[in-house]
């Protein structure tokens, strides 16, 4: 399955934005600015797919993101309170998730705009969700 260039350029450049910022060495700065970028991501990868997208779509999409990103960064947010050794360690946990995180939404979107190429309909929720379990499984 190719993805298209547009979304891959999208998905790649969000990530590395995302391990930019979640490796700020202040505690629980990430995760207000981790939202922006996974949003401006599935954007990206909507319009490389020719799809509109409305905001609705946009809000109920942030809000799906908002918790699990939340929630995945609280490990590494923790130690970053812990100077020194806890800030590096810390920053790097949360890179890593944050990188990986930010990919799962973004393969899992072009994915599945790849699986339904003859009416090219995604739910975005939908994707989002099965992300969410699949990062819980493990």
């Amino acid at each position: 399955m190719a993805i298209r260039d547009g979304a891959h350029a999208a998905i790649h450049t969000a990530s590395a934005a995302a391990a930019l910022v979640s490796a700020s060495p202040i505690p629980f700065s990430d995760s207000a600015l981790l939202i922006p970028i996974q949003t401006t991501m599935i954007t990206a990868i909507y319009k490389a797919y020719d799809q509109e997208i409305s905001e609705g779509f946009i809000s109920g999409a942030v809000k799906s993101t908002m918790v699990s990103t939340i929630g995945k960064s609280i490990a590494g947010n923790l130690l970053k309170m812990i100077p020194g050794i806890g800030t590096v360690a810390g920053g790097a946990i949360n890179a890593g998730v944050a990188v990986a995180f930010t990919e799962a939404i973004g393969f899992g979107v072009a994915n599945a705009f790849e699986k339904n190429k003859n009416d090219n309909t995604v739910d975005i929720i939908e994707v989002l969700s099965d992300i969410g379990s699949n990062f819980k499984k493990k």
